[in-house]
């Protein structure tokens, strides 16, 4: 599976462009890292989670994870 949304990130990191995932689909068949068969075949693309989930609500609610950090360890190592 291509998972266009990672490699859409890659390009936004690399360039600083804010590519569509078509434009990414496409430049990858201009490229040769994808064929225009791989390109059609809508399964071999991963697009998100929109298509599997009704929603992009967590199940859980979100938890400052600085509560579980002993401030006390991370104290002793920046001394040493």
């Amino acid at each position: 599976m291509i998972n266009l949304i990672y490699i859409a990130a890659a390009i936004r990191e690399r360039t600083g462009k804010e590519l569509p995932i078509e434009e990414v689909l496409s430049l990858l068949v201009e490229e040769g890292l994808v064929t225009k068969s791989q390109a059609r075949h809508r399964d071999m693309i991963f697009r998100g989670y929109a298509e599997y989930f009704e929603t992009e609500e967590a199940a859980k609610p979100f938890e400052d994870p600085r509560q579980f950090i002993d401030r006390k360890v991370i104290n002793e190592n920046e001394q040493s």
